[in-house]
């Protein structure tokens, strides 16, 4: 079991000692540190990847973890959007749709150094609490992209093109890739159903001045 009664109280404690002194979300680099710390507070081995790995953030009893974070304002409760699931900086890609199929693949060749997903949501903000969700996406729901219908945005004006991979069954959407042809040239995770993951815990609190 990953998260055990006395982690879930822990990383709460720090979400709310962090909000003791900012407004702003809890970032990624804070929920590495965070989660690492109440791990091997609890006795789980964890150690964070060294700096500049690619891939996976940290280790925990011998399995590989990707740690993401979403506190966009307009988050959506039911469906998880990952800004930047990874670079995509490499391989051919300008105006021809095939070239989604090698990104494509860079995102399913990135996870295959995974083994599990990690995401850490601020659904609430302060107004009039703060409240967060850890969420884990199965790795084998995401490899489902690997049949997934490919489209380029050939209208678009961007260079290299934007694209989309859809994932559907029975004709209900589960997920898409979005292939963001702008100055990063990032992968996209959107719309993807809550429902289909694993909670792994919930915190809520109010603001310090209304603790009681």
């Amino acid at each position: 079991m990953l998260i055990t009664p006395q982690v879930l109280q822990d990383f709460g404690d720090i979400l709310r000692l962090h909000h003791a002194f900012s407004r702003e979300p809890f970032s990624k680099d804070k929920f590495e540190y965070a989660l690492e710390r109440v791990l091997v507070d609890s006795k789980v081995k964890a150690q964070l990847a060294p700096r500049g790995t690619r891939g996976y953030d940290i280790e925990i009893t011998g399995e590989r973890y990707s740690l993401k974070t979403e506190a966009a304002k307009a988050i959506k409760v039911e469906s998880i959007h990952i800004s930047k699931f990874m670079e995509l900086g490499g391989g051919q890609w300008g105006a021809d749709p095939n070239d989604l199929v090698g990104l494509r693949e860079q995102f399913l060749t990135n996870l295959r150094g995974l083994d599990r997903i990690l995401t850490l949501r601020a659904l609430k903000k302060g107004d009039p609490t703060y409240k967060y969700e850890l969420i884990e996406i199965p790795k084998e729901l995401l490899v489902r992209a690997e049949n997934g219908r490919l489209e380029m945005k050939t209208e678009s004006s961007q260079i290299p093109k934007p694209g989309y991979c859809y994932v559907d069954e029975d004709g209900k959407m589960l997920f898409s890739l979005y292939f963001d042809g702008g100055g990063e040239r990032k992968l996209q995770i959107k719309g993807l159903r809550k429902d289909l993951c694993v909670v792994h815990g919930v915190w809520e609190f109010p603001p310090l001045k209304d603790m009681p």
